[in-house]
């Protein structure tokens, strides 16, 4: 079976990696049509590139291998591998005692496929309702202030949007993503109630590292936007760009 590797300079290698990137565009565009409807190719293929690179980390190099990587990026996250959320990633993914990649990536694969029939339901259901209970949530309530019990709030906030989750996910790693949250957020300056609400519960839709994955441009432009320095217009901003987002796929 053909191997990719990056690091080979011969031209033979150029072609072949360049070959598979373009089938894996055209795979994307079958099995994940609303992702390439959505992101468009041009976006679509750098995810491509992201994800031969994290999955070459991780000793998979045969087009079947790394095909199967790209699948659980786009269904998890471009950062699944450090996602808190779903801890038996990292853990496998780093498993000593598994020597072959192809027993590997097997074998997160079917772990994969059971955490999302349990948290995403049956065709998707619980995912579907997530994202229509996104709509009810009374952003304009919240406040700008720094409260001491935002992490009750905001996990109060997730439960209501999408209780499965939570339940598989539990009270100890929400909370866990909750602290990481407001850690990550205070980067970008968001430290209020709104802010606070709104950025980890991108986390929570999206994977925890969802302010660096290349599915989630928008995010990247908002969050390091040198014009948007103050919390405010940045949240506003933010809860836009998500709003809109949302909104194509729920088109």
């Amino acid at each position: 079976m053909l191997k990719i590797r990056k690091e080979q300079n011969d031209e033979l290698a150029k072609v072949a990696l360049k070959r598979f990137e373009d089938d894996m565009v055209i795979h994307i565009k079958k099995y994940f049509p609303k992702y390439y409807e959505i992101m468009g190719e041009p976006t679509v293929r750098k995810v491509i590139q992201y994800s031969i690179e994290k999955a070459e980390t991780y000793g998979f190099t045969t087009e079947r291998d790394v095909c199967l990587y790209i699948n659980l990026v786009f269904l998890l996250g471009s950062n699944f591998d450090t996602d808190l959320q779903i801890p038996w990633a990292a853990a496998t993914l780093k498993d000593e005692t598994i020597t072959d990649s192809v027993i590997r990536i097997n074998k997160i694969y079917e772990i994969a496929m059971d955490y999302l029939d349990r948290v995403n339901g049956k065709n998707n259901l619980y995912l579907a309702l997530a994202l229509r209970k996104i709509r009810e949530v009374p952003f304009g309530e919240f406040s700008n202030a720094v409260l001491e019990n935002v992490d009750q709030k905001v996990i109060s906030q997730l439960k209501n949007i999408w209780p499965e989750k939570c339940q598989h996910l539990g009270n100890s790693i929400s909370h866990q993503l909750v602290q990481r949250g407001i850690e990550s957020a205070r980067r970008y300056n968001i430290t209020g109630e709104k802010g606070l609400v709104l950025y980890i519960g991108l986390m929570f839709m999206l994977g925890s590292g969802f302010d660096h994955d290349p599915q989630f441009t928008w995010t990247t432009a908002v969050l390091k936007n040198k014009d948007l320095i103050e919390q405010t217009p940045k949240i506003e901003r933010l809860y836009t760009e998500s709003m809109t987002f949302l909104n194509k796929w729920l088109t």
